[in-house]
């Protein structure tokens, strides 16, 4: 006797249950039509036709790019609508589920819509049905959209709902506002909440004239933003560190940064970053208030056309710095090793306001950073003066820091002057140049 169809269905479907999910699903699919069920796939457009009643085609849409603060901003407007009213969620792209994303802020989370479809019927959301498409994307410079679909008499009500989805996201979900945050080096542009740890002005030892150049260049967009705004002379400003490796270039800026927070946001590009996504951060501040955005190792992408130079970095970075695209209340901190080697156009006033050269400590200050780094072993019997004197010349603070870690990892924590001073003598903590080939 032969099984009926829906034996043969099950039987074929128990048989290969263990089979790969290519294999399963085409079983699944076998037992259906034998069985004479019929699967329901509901398609991004199909769940669109169904609730507007109307060909995709026919429709009318409002369309928004989203960057990538703002699409976290929006996915949390969205979220409060779709709990207040109810409303039907669908794919927004072929069949895939509505997906939501864990927001990392470090004191907290929050979850928010990524990819989504929700229809809204007549009064609720807007005053006529609306479906609101949010939708990610992988590969492109604008990492959402946000579109919201509508019959064609009723677009008014579709850039009305547009209209409050971004005006409530930038007012009341701000998540990013006043953190410090590092970009992603790859398009589309993510920010992610980071910290800096501790350390304040305290931690450094520079210059009275350092400080006061710094102070002066954060009046434009603290003590003196209003004024200079009211003269109609702009808050924008630009700060190069220049100086050798190892002189406090980004212990400096980080201490700003730190100062900041809160009421500024902080952006920390690193060159791999500011290499490709510079345009999309300079984007990120129009949602992100007042910003601070530190540029690091700027020689290593903003190179000398003169000198052979190519590439998008340094044609972005003239762009967003007083360029084409305008921005307002943003300093941006960049440091480098080489300044010569930055383009003419970059260090020009506008871009970059205020060059401040940092040169290794002299010998009053390297007796400062040594009782610091000393300090914290409590009380010690070293000279610090007599150290200092020992030490040859172009000596930098992270040079200093070593000299005390390798006392450390060689003697412990009982250190003395002649500890100290055999350890300069040695010149381990020296980097050694490389000699010879190497694979």
């Amino acid at each position: 006797m032969l099984p009926d169809d829906d034996d043969l269905g099950l039987a074929l479907a128990r048989r290969l249950s263990a089979e790969p999910a290519d294999v399963r699903r085409a079983v699944a699919l076998v037992g259906e039509v034998l069985s004479g069920g019929s699967r329901s796939t509901v398609t991004a457009n199909g769940f669109v036709e169904a609730h507007l009643e109307l060909p995709h085609t026919s429709l009318v849409s409002e369309l928004v790019e989203l960057t990538n603060t703002r699409a976290i901003s929006v996915g949390a407007a969205l979220a409060d609508l779709v709990e207040v009213h109810g409303a039907a969620l669908g794919p927004v792209e072929d069949d895939e589920p509505p997906t939501w994303q864990r927001i990392d802020l470090l004191d907290e989370h929050v979850s928010v819509p990524t990819s989504t479809a929700a229809f809204f019927p007549a009064g609720t959301a807007a005053a006529a049905d609306v479906v609101v498409q949010l939708a990610q994307h992988e590969y492109a410079p604008q990492p959402a959209s946000l579109r919201v679909l509508s019959r064609p008499g009723d677009h008014a009500a579709a850039r009305g709902l547009v209209d409050s989805l971004l005006a409530t996201a930038r007012r009341d979900k701000g998540f990013y506002r006043g953190r410090i945050l590092h970009a992603d080096a790859h398009l589309p542009l993510k920010l992610k909440p980071t910290a800096l740890g501790p350390g304040g002005r305290d931690d450094l030892v520079l210059p009275a004239a350092v400080w006061a150049e710094i102070d002066a260049n954060v009046a434009a967009l603290t003590t003196r933003a209003e004024l200079l705004r009211d003269l109609g002379l702009g808050t924008n400003r630009g700060v190069l560190l220049a100086g050798p490796p190892g002189v406090g270039k980004s212990a400096l800026s980080r201490v700003v940064a730190r100062e900041l927070a809160g009421d500024f946001t902080v952006i920390i590009v690193d060159a791999s970053a500011a290499s490709s996504v510079l345009r999309q951060v300079y984007r990120e501040t129009a949602d992100l208030g007042p910003s601070v955005v530190v540029l690091e190792d700027v020689d290593l992408y903003l190179g000398d056309r003169k000198a052979g130079a190519r590439g998008t970095a340094l044609a972005d970075f003239l762009a967003v710095l007083d360029g084409t695209e305008e921005y307002r209340d943003v300093l941006t901190i960049a440091s480098t090793n080489d300044p010569a080697a930055l383009d003419a156009a970059a260090t020009r006033s506008a871009r970059f306001d205020a060059v401040i050269h940092l040169a290794p400590p002299d010998q009053e200050a390297c007796e400062a950073i040594l009782r610091r780094l000393l300090g914290r072993f409590g009380e010690t019997a070293v000279d610090c003066t007599a150290l200092a004197r020992q030490l040859p010349p172009g000596v930098t603070g992270a040079d200093l820091r070593e000299v005390v870690r390798r006392s450390v990892l060689g003697h412990g924590a009982n250190l003395t002057t002649e500890v100290l001073q055999q350890v300069v003598r040695e010149g381990r903590w020296q980097p050694a140049a490389l000699t010879g080939n190497y694979l």
